[in-house]
């Protein structure tokens, strides 16, 4: 069966898109680069309390002001010619009272440069109920992060258990690579405490560090791991004052430097 195209009453075609537009329940304007406004649904007259014919052919920033969200949005619609969309915005003026929005703005195909810019109103609830999702899934990372925090000590504290009953037993010309082990221990468990307080919000604690220790114990991990048989060149400045970090997080950044070379 073959389909036919609708037939409608003529000078219906023309108005059948600003019907469908009128329509909707979320406010729609049209604007061009300068925030001129060109056309305005039914439910935007509504969401800024005026008539079509008060918008039309008014700025945008007669309602909305210039600071917001929204014009930035604008901006970037004009620059990369792509849609874009943001929630959880808030719109606020005399005209139109705060307002929490989620915004849609795309460019009009074949129009010279016309954005189309849709407004949906959120409502309060469904924003608390966005943070406590937020929230929800924080508890979820701190949780997963105290299980993972147990679950790697445990072999942690056996591994340097039996590195410090190795050193007992080995000549001193070894004992340098059980003295690396324990260290290294250390500073995993120190990883994981921070982890710990990563995921629950903690401030990293910062003091002074000897820098030339941090990188002899580099060049100590890189010798006896995967720098062996590359000849490292210490060449420092004594007068260097401490710098103020976190030791153990010197330590791999220097570290990752080191094993990228």
């Amino acid at each position: 069966m073959a389909l036919r195209p609708l037939k409608r009453p003529n000078g219906m075609l023309d108005q059948f898109p600003a019907a469908i537009l009128d329509s909707l329940s979320e406010a729609v304007v049209v604007v061009d680069a300068t925030g001129m406004i060109h056309y305005a649904n039914l439910s935007a007259e509504q969401f800024f309390g005026v008539g079509r014919a008060r918008l039309v052919a008014h700025p945008l920033t007669e309602f909305v002001p210039d600071d917001t969200p929204l014009f930035s949005l604008l901006e970037q619609v004009m620059a990369t010619g792509g849609a874009v969309a943001e929630n959880g915005v808030t719109l606020a003026s005399p005209r139109i009272g705060n307002r929490f929005c989620a915004l849609r703005l795309s460019p009009i195909v074949e129009s010279d440069g016309l954005i189309a810019v849709s407004l949906v109103e959120q409502s309060i609830a469904r924003n608390i109920d966005r943070q406590m999702s937020h929230r929800s899934a924080a508890r979820s990372v701190s949780a997963l992060a105290a299980m993972l925090a147990h679950e790697v000590k445990n072999p942690l504290s056996g591994i340097r258990g039996a590195a410090q009953l190795l050193e007992q037993s080995v000549p001193d010309s070894e004992r340098e690579l059980t003295s690396l082990i324990c260290e290294e221990t250390d500073r995993i468990v120190a990883l994981v405490d921070r982890m710990e307080a990563f995921a629950d919000g903690r401030p990293i604690e910062r003091g002074p560090v000897n820098i030339h220790q941090v990188l002899n114990h580099v060049r100590r991990l890189s010798q006896n791991g995967f720098g062996k048989g590359v000849r490292f060149v210490e060449t420092y400045d004594p007068s260097l004052p401490d710098v103020h970090g976190d030791r153990d997080q010197l330590i791999q950044v220097f570290l990752n430097l080191v094993k990228n070379a």
